[in-house]
């Protein structure tokens, strides 16, 4: 189901400041990825699906069970802790979706996805 995309775009470069490198469960990483290991160590899926073909992330991305490893822009968190319900389970959000949606990745279509 669509979630409306409610975050203000004021982070650096006209970004959000809410992305998975941003969660105490994504794994420790060198930039870039050329091997492709970025990963979720909570649900064991892969980030991969994030990166360009240079290996780096492009756009921002979060799921329900975000964890702020204190680096998250105040403001999104604040958004994000206000729309948490309205999130499912087993997804990844993005922002810049069509018809001012979230875009929605199942976790399903990760690689590596339990």
């Amino acid at each position: 189901m669509p979630v409306k995309d409610v975050f203000q775009y004021t982070d650096r470069w006209d970004s959000v400041g809410l992305r998975c490198f941003n969660c105490s469960y994504v794994n420790e990483n060198e930039w870039p990825d050329i091997g492709k290991k970025y990963a979720c160590k909570l649900h064991g899926i892969s980030l991969a699906v994030q990166l360009d073909g240079r290996g780096y992330v492009e756009g921002e991305w979060f799921c329900k069970t975000f964890h702020d490893n204190g680096t998250a822009n105040k403001n999104a968190l604040a958004t994000f802790n206000n729309i948490k319900s309205q999130l499912e389970e087993r997804v990844l959000y993005g922002f810049y979706g069509k018809d001012g949606n979230l875009k929605e990745i199942p976790f399903d279509q990760c690689a590596g996805s339990k």
